[in-house]
């Protein structure tokens, strides 16, 4: 894979705040691991996160795809926005936005910050 994907924005991210996440090439990642019903992201958050209702800045976001497999992650930032990585690059975007909103799994904190 070219260039920096969701997690590996999530990886970079978190190890600047001296946290370093599973990765998912560990775990046989591919770039269609979503399609084929793989569910890494999901499987895996159990381990160092907790799932919360509210989320909080630096919280992690999941959303899923049609089939409901995790296949995206973000990170959440103030006044309900969250940064990510996706084909335009690094950008930040809106809970509130419909497209997002029907795709949202759930909120993430990691145990350490719990």
């Amino acid at each position: 894979m070219d260039g920096l994907d969701c997690w590996g924005f999530l990886k970079f991210a978190y190890a600047d705040l001296g946290y370093h996440l599973f990765d998912v090439e560990d775990l046989e990642y591919s770039r269609v691991w979503g399609i084929k019903g793989k569910d890494y992201f999901k499987d895996n958050y159990a381990h160092d996160w907790n799932k919360v209702l509210e989320p909080q800045v630096f919280d992690a976001i999941l959303f899923i795809n049609s089939k409901g497999v995790a296949n995206h992650a973000g990170i959440i930032l103030s006044n309900r926005r969250f940064i990510h990585c996706c084909h335009q690059g690094v950008i930040v975007s809106r809970l509130d936005d419909v497209s997002w909103q029907k795709k949202i799994e759930g909120f993430y904190r990691l145990k350490a910050w719990s």
